[in-house]
């Protein structure tokens, strides 16, 4: 297997000016229960295949819970004992009340919180001549998805849309403030997500997106380009709907382009040379039900379509799921780390 890419050659297939090297990132994502099925074989693949990628994660606030000492570093505001739960049972609504709005945005976490940089310090000291990629998870839609609830949020969309923007510009003056502690820190770039698709298209209008959402990531995306930095975004469904205007916001790489849901083919076609893809392995199927050589086959053909002269990185779709065979995780990492 290859060597880890130096920072310089990973950045060079981000801006689409070498496709000689094709970078990998989050190709162990070891989904629940993967590890108490195979165990020291997972360590193994973990030595076998480099990091091209020092990926330095903060500890972000908590949602109802603090994460750490101090119980205020959380989004929440109220007791929430006993509270109705949602998104599979793991959160609460934060926000049950638009009246409690002002109480909300006047309790927001602080992003100077003690110590909540310690793993990114920590991983940026370790690079080695890595790309530095800092992040978290949960942008916009998915922070008001937590905050309000998803059938809360989907009716705000049309009732209380200037409640939304509120929050949104709260995020966004936290965010500044989280980009430039990275900055600082001499990372390269942020990956953060926004699970903005279903199967069959985009969580919300386009005219919707475009009202609440463009001018939040342009914002985002714009302040850490100033501060010389990429940004990621995670977003899983279909998205195509939305990639024109996340092309406009000015994001630099896109992941997973999820199979079944959007055409790599013609995603790659139609915005290949404006925007870079983290092109996602298939966990759903194609780990769980084909053979190694198709798993084989399969990525080197999401490399043939997506790197262009570059724009091409590989990662898992999501967290690998207990059940795959363990030789297919070890093919798809021989070819997604095979020198081309």
């Amino acid at each position: 297997m290859r060597r880890a890419l130096t920072r310089e050659e990973t950045i060079a297939a981000i801006e689409r000016r070498s496709g000689a090297n094709v970078p990998v990132y989050m190709a162990k994502w070891w989904g629940d229960g993967l590890r108490a099925q195979y165990g020291a074989a997972l360590d193994e693949l973990e030595r076998a295949f480099p990091e091209d990628f020092a990926a330095g994660w903060y500890v972000e606030p908590g949602y109802d819970k603090s994460p750490n000492g101090n119980p205020e570093y959380r989004m929440g505001f109220l007791d929430y004992t006993g509270a109705q739960t949602h998104s599979i049972g793991r959160a609460v609504t934060l926000l049950p009340d638009w009246d409690q709005l002002d109480e909300f945005l006047d309790h927001f976490p602080d992003p100077n919180e003690p110590g909540n940089f310690a793993p990114a310090i920590k991983a940026a000291e370790g690079a080695d001549g890595r790309y530095k990629l800092g992040g978290w998870w949960r942008l916009f839609h998915e922070r008001f998805w937590g905050i309000r609830g998803m059938e809360n949020l989907m009716m705000d969309y049309y009732d209380n849309m200037e409640g939304l923007k509120r929050i949104g510009e709260k995020l966004l003056e936290y965010y500044r403030v989280i980009v430039d502690r990275y900055a600082d820190l001499g990372y390269d770039g942020i990956f953060t997500s926004d699970d903005l698709g279903h199967q069959t298209g985009p969580m919300m209008s386009p005219a919707v997106f475009e009202e609440l959402y463009l001018p939040l990531y342009k914002a985002f995306i714009g302040h850490a380009h100033e501060r010389g930095m990429h940004v990621f975004l995670h977003s899983c469904g279909d998205n195509t709907l939305l990639m024109e205007y996340l092309i406009q916001a000015g994001l630099d790489v896109f992941h997973p382009v999820q199979k079944g849901c959007m055409d790599m083919p013609q995603t790659a076609a139609l915005y290949g040379g404006r925007i870079s893809f983290l092109a996602g392995v298939d966990v759903q199927h194609l780990l769980v039900e084909a053979t190694p050589d198709q798993v084989r086959e399969e990525i080197a053909q999401m490399k043939r379509t997506f790197n262009r002269g570059g724009g091409c990185l590989l990662a898992m779709g999501n967290g690998i799921m207990p059940g795959t065979p363990l030789e297919n995780i070890r093919a798809a990492l021989e070819e997604m780390y095979r020198p081309d």
